[in-house]
Order: structure tokens, then sequence, then C-alpha cells
């Protein structure tokens, strides 16, 4: 499929803070799932040999359907939460690429 935006996000865990924030990303993980029917593809990693950091691998159907994620209440949600309970460190690297090839 041409043209799916494929968005990477790197997010490292304050420390101590692994654990709790792995749990918040597999919970985050269902919702977009479940409620983001323009998102094709929504994993999060966890580096093996540093398990603080983290890395989302999405992908979306099209434009409209990353600018509803963006602006979804659900993610919001877990932003706030992540935030408010210190879970990450420093700043969340994105990146967005789109498909040149089926």
């Amino acid at each position: 499929m041409a043209n799916v935006l494929t968005v990477t996000a790197k997010v490292r865990a304050a420390k101590g803070k692994g654990d709790a924030l792995a749990a918040l990303f597999v919970e985050q993980s269902a919702s977009v799932r479940q409620n983001e029917p323009g998102c094709l593809v929504y994993r999060a990693h966890r580096l093996a040999r540093d398990p603080d950091l983290f890395l989302f691998y999405e992908a979306y159907a099209d434009d409209a359907a990353l600018e509803a994620h963006r602006k979804a209440p659900h993610l919001a949600a877990f932003r706030e939460r992540r935030e408010r309970d210190g879970l990450v460190e420093g700043a969340v690297e994105i990146d967005i690429y789109r498909s040149i090839t089926e």
C-alpha cells in the first residue's frame, strides 16, 4: 500500500519507571487499536539491552488517520497520565515517513 504514513517514536523512561511506562504503553496500544480504524499498526517495543528505552512503530492509512490519532482524546489522556506520573525522561523523538512502494 503506497502512501502509508509510518511513525516511529523513541521514548526514554524516567529512572526506575520502565515497568510502569511499559504497562501504560500496553494499555495505550490496545486503546488505539480499538478506537482508530485508520491505524494499521501500533506496536510498542522495549529495547533488550536498555529496558528504559521504548520505540513505537505505527502505520496509518492516510494523513486523515494520522491527524485523527493526534487529536484523539484517549491519546491525550495517556499523555497526561505519562506526564503526571513522571514516567518519561527527556523529549520524545518522533519521525514520520511516507511509503514510496507497495
